[in-house]
């Protein structure tokens, strides 16, 4: 569920980075549990406020390890999640995840927005089992991918907030590219999952049923001016904590390095200077609950991982 910030992309004095901002595989949770609830440490919520409308933990369906979010209107519950994060008004940024639409399911939808809901400019809408339609409501343009065959899909937007451009991949195939007003009149801060199928043709049709896995936001254009010279692993012990923690850097020793906290506001809420004779480093902090992203860095060398806050 909570990984690493995944360096993609590597040159020898230079590198320039992929970094996953926010990711989500379902696999830490329970089946049947609410993803707004259990996940409310890694930015799920509500859409409404009520405690029966969230995307549900399913182990019927998965593309890896356990679990999969399940979006479903079965007349009891109708799922309705979000997941959010700082709004972004410039860059690069990528949302991907794995889709599966059961056969016979009346579709799904998928809303981008800014952090508050308020505004969506792109969706996703999901037309029966076979059929997917990327919109741009401002210009009431959209791309159309047709003949989906049952099983696992994965599907990708690329924002480029500086170009006001968005793409639409299905299967890392181009379904095409359009135009945003993300970066320009909203910022682009969160994506909502909805049970129900609307057809901007024809309004909403009944209750749908999709699953997500994998899902995954990342900042294509984050750049790290220093060198990686060995392959070590940061880690943090426990994560969660209560902000005490133990980080290990395995066998790598570090002197006058800078350990910097940051919030997914990208402030930081705490700073240190850190040396270390051996392999672990006892941190000790008044963190509020939540995510935060935490990075040790020297001349040389560079570490990064999000830790959780209870």
């Amino acid at each position: 569920m909570y990984k690493v910030l995944v360096l993609l992309m590597m040159t020898p004095w230079f590198v320039s980075a992929q970094f996953s901002v926010l990711s989500e595989s379902f696999d830490d949770y329970t089946i049947g549990d609410l993803v707004s609830t259990v996940g409310a440490s890694n930015n799920w919520g509500l859409w409404t406020g009520l405690d029966a409308e969230s995307c549900l933990v399913s182990g019927d369906e998965f593309v890896s390890e356990l679990n999969s979010g399940y979006v479903v209107d079965d007349g009891t519950t109708s799922t309705r999640a979000t997941w959010t994060w700082s709004e972004y008004l410039e860059g690069e940024y990528t949302f991907s995840a794995n889709i599966l639409v059961p056969e016979g399911s009346a579709g799904g939808f998928i809303g981008f927005h800014d952090s508050l809901g308020l505004e969506m400019p792109h969706s996703i809408s999901l037309l029966g089992d076979s059929t997917m339609l990327f919109l741009d409501w401002e210009a009431f343009s959209y791309l159309e991918k047709n003949n989906i065959t049952p099983g696992w899909h994965e599907i990708k937007v690329t924002f480029d907030l500086d170009n006001v451009t968005s793409e639409f991949v299905f299967d890392d195939v181009s379904v095409g590219v359009m135009a945003t007003s993300f970066g320009t009149t909203y910022g682009f801060g969160g994506v909502e999952f909805g049970a129900y199928a609307y057809n901007p043709f024809t309004g909403q049709q009944p209750p749908g049923a999709y699953y997500i896995d994998d899902l995954n936001l990342v900042d294509e254009l984050s750049t790290i001016g220093f060198e990686t010279l060995n392959n070590s692993k940061l880690t943090v012990h426990p994560n969660p904590s209560y902000g005490s923690f133990t980080i290990d850097l395995g066998n790598t020793l570090v002197k006058n390095a800078e350990l910097i906290i940051t919030d997914m506001t990208g402030s930081v809420v705490y700073s240190n200077i850190i040396s270390n004779t051996g392999s672990l480093l006892s941190i000790d902090t008044l963190l509020g609950s939540g995510m935060y992203i935490l990075s040790v860095k020297d001349a040389e060398q560079y570490w990064s991982e999000k830790i959780i806050i209870k």
